[in-house]
């Protein structure tokens, strides 16, 4: 009993002195990801009058006519609105830096039922770097939707794999339950969590197929989930995303799914490469069939083709590859092979693996805006990876020491990069 003691206490001991540094960015007003301030300063003028006049507010809410069209949920800023009439300005940002503690504390939970045999200390250090996220500090510093649908999400995986381990079937239909509850809960907050209910679901349906159990699922999510319908039916939610993005070129004004496939599989490379063995990926590669290998090419020169994402450095998202490669070469070709390779390597993790596929399939769809930008799959790639993607992590990550340095480097390498970029240049 005192081995397990200890160590629990060096766990909460390596969650605390991270936690730290969130809160010495908070007193620095820290803002890697550039924009977060603004987001937050923004929307938290529009929960003062969610505060001073709910129903013309809500009303208005998400609508052109407004003035203010926005893609965020209004649920987290009708709360917050509520909060903000007994907390100040700084009081609530603190309050909301815990956000990041408790993240770090689920994907950890997570992270025990995944990797049994692996040392808790271990473990916690894996989950800690998520404090080096740029996303999760900026946020958790000012506080936006993102974090907190992340937040119930990651509730939601823990509840998952819970069920994926139960043994008695009453045990397993509790932890299903609780998983939708938790997974409606993030969509509420940040609607785009919503479509990892389908993976949810289409597991529970393998599991329990027609019965009876399936149905009341069923039923129960509909029930949770008609407040949010209804909301949605009675807006237009397309208009709304694309007038929000401030876009108005000719050439860049509808959904293009190359510009999805590309960017997305390239952020996907750019967020698992620091657990990954590159050796054992060009040996995997080598693996694929001859006509496995021509069909991807001929799929990744189809998507190369209708690729029309705007050329900037500045604004509109893109990704860290994207970017790069138009900084360095002013064209799009070094993102283009850094995009194709990343796809031959998810095919490799997608075959014959369902669950993999419907993953895969909801980052894609994750981002239905025009523009797709880093901050919406950091650090979300990295802990589904580590969680939900059915991988041999033991082989790429685990069995190799240095694996460990190489994460922590190049997080470290990545919220350097957004601090030089958003706040000393």
């Amino acid at each position: 009993m005192k081995i397990k003691y200890n160590n629990n206490y060096n766990v909460l001991l390596v969650f605390f002195l991270f936690y730290v540094s969130i809160l010495i960015g908070f007193y620095f007003n820290e803002d890697s990801l550039g924009g977060a301030q603004n987001d937050f300063n923004y929307y938290y003028k529009i929960s003062l009058l969610f505060a001073e006049s709910f129903l013309s507010t809500f009303s208005e809410y998400d609508t052109i006519e407004s003035g203010i069209p926005t893609r965020s949920s209004p649920v987290f800023w009708i709360i917050l609105s509520q909060i903000s009439k007994f907390i100040s300005y700084d009081n609530l940002r603190i309050i909301n830096s815990s956000v990041s503690l408790l993240i770090c504390f689920y994907f950890f939970k997570c992270l025990k039922i995944r990797f049994k045999q692996v040392d808790d200390i271990i473990l916690a250090f894996i989950a800690c770097t998520i404090f080096i996220s740029p996303t999760i500090r900026s946020l958790s510093i000012w506080p936006y939707t993102n974090i907190w649908g992340l937040l119930f999400f990651i509730i939601s995986i823990f509840y998952f794999l819970k069920f994926l381990d139960a043994k008695k079937e009453e045990v397993k239909f509790k932890q299903s339950i609780i998983t939708i509850f938790f997974v409606v809960i993030s969509a509420y907050i940040h609607p785009v969590f919503g479509i990892f209910f389908l993976f949810y679901f289409i597991n529970f349906f393998l599991v329990y197929n027609f019965n009876k159990k399936i149905l009341l699922l069923l039923i129960f999510s509909f029930v949770l989930a008609t407040p949010f319908l209804f909301y949605i039916n009675s807006k237009d939610i397309l208009l709304v995303f694309q007038s929000a993005q401030g876009i108005s070129t000719d050439s860049f004004n509808t959904l293009n799914i190359s510009n999805k496939i590309l960017i997305i599989s390239s952020m996907i490379c750019f967020f698992i490469a620091p657990v990954l063995n590159f050796k054992l990926v060009i040996n995997e590669l080598i693996k694929l069939k001859t006509v496995e290998v021509i069909a991807i090419i001929i799929f990744c020169l189809i998507n190369i083709y209708f690729f029309n994402y705007p050329k900037y450095i500045v604004g509109f998202g893109g990704g860290f590859f994207y970017k790069l490669s138009i900084l360095i070469f002013q064209n799009n070709y070094l993102f283009f092979i850094i995009s194709s390779f990343s796809i031959l390597y998810i095919y490799t993790i997608l075959k014959k693996k369902l669950n993999n596929s419907l993953i895969f399939l909801a980052l894609i769809l994750f981002s239905p805006q025009l523009t797709i930008y880093h901050k919406y799959y950091d650090p979300l790639i990295l802990i589904i990876f580590m969680t939900l993607i059915n991988f041999d992590i033991k082989k790429h990550f685990f069995d190799k020491k240095y694996r460990f340095l190489q994460l922590y480097l190049l997080s470290v390498c990545y919220l350097a990069i957004g601090i030089f970029k958003n706040q000393i240049y």
